[in-house]
C-alpha cells in the first residue's frame, strides 16, 4: 500500500492499478491497521482509548 501525494493528491481513477497523473509517493505504510492501546494502558491512561498508532515510511 502507498501513499500517493501531487500538493494534495492522486487524481488518477481508482480503479487503475498504478498512478499516471505524475503524483509522487511521499511514502509507503508499515502496518495495514493501527496499533491500539492494551487494556492495561487504557485502565492506566482514559485518553489511551482514542489514541492510534500509524506508521508512515518516508521514501
Amino acid at each position: 500500500m502507498h501513499i500517493v501525494m501531487h500538493h494534495g493528491k492522486c487524481i488518477c481513477p481508482s480503479d487503475l492499478p498504478y498512478c499516471i497523473c505524475g503524483a509522487k509517493k511521499v511514502g509507503k505504510i508499515i502496518n495495514k491497521k493501527p496499533i491500539e492501546a492494551t487494556k492495561e494502558e487504557q485502565e492506566e491512561n482514559s485518553r489511551a482509548k482514542s489514541a492510534k498508532l500509524r506508521i508512515l515510511e518516508k521514501i
